[in-house]
């Protein structure tokens, strides 16, 4: 996992570096650094692309020519701007719903270039160790129900049709999102408008295992054969990959207060599928041997060997193509080397965030006569339509390093900026929270920024 992790690391060092090194031709940079007394050294890297140098220009120091020229001549435009950062986090939240639950945390990047008003970006994260959550699935919008009722038949002294609980547990091995976003931003007077479209594509692999236990005190399970009131069983299917695409819009505006930035978003799901049990009523297990049946046999089994079987769960998934609606504060930089950024948010679901309990209009009931939907209504959730969560944090950016320069191009020379940012997060969960999601929950991280 740590190999696999660095080639990630160099792959998303070199894609960003690139740029960096093509738009740093035809210039001399300069690197400003913080020190001690709370102002700047100025280093330059001396490049062979200045073909103005002369004396007037530079002064040799220690055989090194140092730049009297200005940082950063504003008067060129500038060709394009850039953005990425790379980070941990110690859960994935994703509008209040914790995609990542039990496991170590989860790393992240993102890399974005704006030109003409444009930005064209990509971010992905991937899960540290296992996820873990006590429900049948752990899907985008939240997981499915976290125990069902179900029935069946003991084969001892027992009535013919017996009821018991089932508790499970999905594992989830592997947990990869990539999300693709084209945006276009224009001012109408002091608003800003910000329209775009975001792909979400989900790589998941996960498991589902159960315990089934005898409601009545006196029953005992043959198949298997564990003669108490407890078995467990598994694998049952679950909920694998998932796609979505989403269309928002942004509205914003810095007239309000120097150090405040309000802005409301709103998000409309246009497209939403994904890999889901939706196959035969019956799990059939690993057939198991039953010495007491012997020499009896399950169909087309040896004598003695039976398999176990339970209902299958169905719609676990929210698949409503639902809206999302946001509205945020940011808060502005307030010293040079050292910000202060705190956020909060508020949002509202139009079923697209998922609620424990009950059944939605895409899932059909407990006694349906549906071929391939019986008892599916216990096993789900219902998409929500209301208040969703409460969301405040910080983060802590740090100012690292300004590489700046003068330019012998049309253009303006790169002026980077590298930062070092703690965050921190807590969220309240307005409605039911799904399984793996506290009502209350705390998470935090940091990450590398770096802006040209």
């Amino acid at each position: 996992m740590a190999t696999k992790t660095l080639k990630r690391c160099l792959l998303f060092a070199a894609f960003v570096g690139a740029p960096i090194a093509i738009y740093a031709q035809g210039v001399d940079a300069i690197v400003e650094v913080p020190t001690t007394a709370h102002r700047s050294a100025l280093i330059e890297i001396p490049t062979a692309q200045n073909p103005t140098a002369s004396s007037d220009n530079n002064i040799p120091m220690a055989g090194e020519y140092k730049s009297t020229k200005n940082v950063v001549e504003q008067e060129k435009p500038v060709f394009w701007t850039w953005y990425a950062d790379v980070g941990y986090e110690s859960e994935y939240n994703f509008r209040g719903t914790n995609l990542t639950p039990n496991a170590d945390g989860a790393v992240f990047g993102d890399v974005r270039v704006t030109k003409w008003n444009f930005t064209l970006g990509l971010f992905g994260i991937h899960q540290l160790g296992d996820a873990s959550v006590n429900s049948w699935s752990v899907g985008e919008g939240g997981g499915a129900a976290s125990a069902a009722a179900a029935s069946g038949t003991c084969g001892g002294n027992c009535p013919p049709v017996v009821a018991y609980a089932r508790f499970p547990t999905t594992i989830q091995t592997r947990f990869d999102e990539l999300d693709v976003f084209l945006s276009y931003k224009l001012s109408l007077g002091p608003i800003d408008v910000t329209i775009g479209d975001i792909g979400f594509f989900i790589s998941r692999r996960a498991e589902t295992f159960e315990k089934d236990v005898w409601l009545l005190p006196n029953v005992t399970w043959n198949i298997p054969d564990t003669d108490t009131r407890f078995r467990f069983v598994g694998p049952n299917p679950t909920v694998q990959n998932e796609q979505f695409d989403r269309v928002y819009i942004t509205l914003s505006t810095t007239k309000l207060s120097k150090y405040i930035r309000p802005q409301i978003t709103y998000y409309q799901t246009l497209y939403s599928a994904g890999q889901e049990p939706e196959a035969e009523n019956v799990i059939l297990y690993k057939p198991v041997f039953v010495d007491e049946f012997f020499p009896l046999h399950g169909p087309g089994l040896p004598p003695g060997f039976f398999r176990p079987q339970n209902p299958r769960p169905n719609d676990e998934r929210n698949e409503a193509l639902g809206g999302y609606l946001e509205g945020r504060l940011n808060g502005f930089p307030i010293t040079k080397w050292l910000d202060f950024n705190p956020y909060t948010i508020l949002s509202v679901s139009f079923r697209d965030r998922t609620e424990p309990g009950g059944t939605s209009a895409e899932t059909v009931g407990l006694f349906s006569n549906h071929p391939n939907r019986a008892a599916s209504g216990v096993y789900g959730a219902h998409p929500l339509t209301g208040w969703n969560h409460f969301q405040a944090g910080v983060e802590l950016p740090i100012h690292l390093v300004h590489l700046g320069g003068y330019s012998s191009e049309r253009w303006a020379p790169p002026d980077a900026h590298v930062y070092l940012v703690p965050t921190g997060a807590y969220s309240y969960h307005i409605s039911n929270p799904t399984p793996g999601t506290d009502r209350n929950e705390w998470w935090g991280g940091a990450k590398v920024e770096v802006t040209f």
